[in-house]
């Protein structure tokens, strides 16, 4: 009896914690509606959505529509995710949605929740970029792969917002104030400095350089020597002459050149615009037409 009781029990609490979680890797993430990919381009799509959602531990959404129901693509591709409940750790939790919008033609990046931290607006306008020719060319399944390589890449090189932090409390993107970015600032400059990255950059560099003036060096002593400058000279010719200068004034200019106060987000993390969606979740997100 107690057997056949915790053999019913196990199952239970695995579909609690799930729907606790918020996350399934039954869920369909691949939402094909304006037709754009064969039957095993969306199985291929949600088995990578699959792995690649363990890894950062964000939910991830590949969408495709030819009708925006008369809304803009940043509303639509917000509004989607709001009304399925995307996230990973909860219902309408932390995720990041690629959408290829035919009706308004236009592909769209959202970051919801915590994913802001993670996909600030400059690396979102990355991975635009290197979405932008197979758009172009009319190639989704490749931007649909692109998108998801790009997401991985990002999502795993340890930069985050430095201006702000989502809070799940409150379900907000909360800014740092100005003193904060600075100092969050300096110190992403810092860890790029003294990166393994970034010593083997420049100790490279400076091999380079000392290798360049060595071989200079050796360059000069096995040429062949000029001749002396007497050579040159005629005969009595080097005899000094007395002279005298006389200093009449000066004039000194003075310019004050303004100090540079690190303005900017240094580090790469750099900024996240983030807002508050009509079904009330935080969310950013950059569109680029095509």
């Amino acid at each position: 009896m107690k057997r056949r009781y915790m053999a019913g029990l196990i199952p239970a609490l695995a579909a609690s914690l799930l729907l606790l979680c918020g996350y399934s890797s039954l869920d369909e993430k691949v939402f094909d509606e304006a037709d754009l990919l064969t039957d095993a381009e969306e199985q291929e799509l949600q088995e990578e959505i699959v792995d690649l959602a363990e890894k950062l531990s964000l939910d991830v959404v590949i969408v495709t529509t030819d009708d925006a129901r008369g809304m803009d693509t940043d509303s639509y591709a917000e509004d989607f995710y709001d009304r399925h409940g995307f996230g990973y750790e909860k219902e309408n939790g932390s995720g990041i949605l690629f959408l290829i919008d035919m009706d308004n033609r236009q592909y769209y990046i959202d970051a919801a929740a915590a994913a802001q931290e993670i996909y600030t607006d400059m690396e979102q306008e990355d991975i635009l970029d290197e979405l932008e020719d197979d758009m172009v060319e009319g190639d989704y399944y490749s931007a649909c792969r692109n998108f998801l390589r790009c997401a991985q890449s990002y999502g795993t090189n340890d930069e985050v917002a430095l201006d702000g932090y989502y809070d799940e409390a409150t379900d907000t993107f909360v800014e740092y104030s100005r003193k904060e970015q600075q100092a969050n600032e300096r110190a992403a400059r810092l860890r790029k400095v003294f990166s393994l990255g970034g010593i083997l950059k420049r100790l490279g560099i400076s091999l380079v350089i000392g290798a360049a003036g060595v071989g200079l060096m050796i360059f000069s002593v096995r040429s062949r020597r000029s001749p002396g400058g007497r050579v040159y000279l005629k005969p009595g010719s080097d005899r000094i002459l007395a002279r005298r200068d006389h200093h009449t004034n000066t004039t000194v200019t003075t310019r004050h050149i303004p100090k540079n106060n690190g303005g900017g987000h240094g580090g790469g993390g750099g900024h996240t615009s983030s807002h508050t969606s009509s079904g009330g979740h935080s969310h950013s997100g950059s569109g680029r037409g095509f």
